[in-house]
């Protein structure tokens, strides 16, 4: 038994090693790729050349043309893209500084209810705390912190709501199968 169990683990890695391992260097060729797919206008990859300007990879690094690649995927879509711009706003990396443009994006990829979302809000907390004490740089503004933090609150609850609403057409499904079982 205990031999199945590490021959059954040895090749269930096999198999899931292609997909931890790290991805392949980032070339020419692959950012021609990349800006030949955005052009013809997709919503992602913007994100990927955003990253590799970003990182210098595949090309010179430059974090101004990172931010121009981030700000065409946040306008088609992406929330990977748009949560990376709202970084370098609030940094000031590539970009001007700039907390307003970086609250609003927070703002709009906190609305949503993934992984992201949870990231943007975790930054509206953090740009909360400080304008609430004062931190990182920025001056104390209750105003401004009670504002930001009723926003989240807004956004939780119409995210709760969303959840509510899916979990409510879940128990209806469910007591629709019920039925048609008596």
């Amino acid at each position: 038994m205990t031999q199945r169990l590490i021959l059954t683990s040895f090749i269930v890695l096999l198999f899931l090693a292609p997909a931890v391992t790290p991805a392949a260097e980032t070339t020419a060729e692959t950012i021609n790729f990349w800006k030949e797919r955005a052009k013809r206008g997709s919503a992602t990859t913007p994100f990927q050349l955003g990253l590799a300007y970003q990182k210098g990879e595949g090309v010179l690094q430059d974090k101004s043309e990172a931010a121009k690649w981030y700000s065409l995927g946040a306008q088609r879509g992406d929330l990977q893209a748009a949560l990376m711009l709202a970084k370098m706003y609030s940094r000031g990396e590539g970009v001007q500084k700039n907390e307003e443009k970086a609250i609003e994006l927070f703002v709009d990829i906190g609305k949503s209810d993934s992984v992201l979302g949870s990231m943007a809000r975790c930054h509206l907390l953090i740009f909360t705390r400080n304008y609430s004490l004062g931190n990182e740089g920025i001056m104390p503004d209750r105003e401004k912190a009670r504002y930001l933090f009723e926003r989240l609150g807004e956004i939780e609850i119409a995210i709760m709501d969303k959840k509510n609403k899916q979990m409510d057409k879940l128990f209806e499904e469910q007591e629709r199968i019920l039925d048609s079982i008596k």
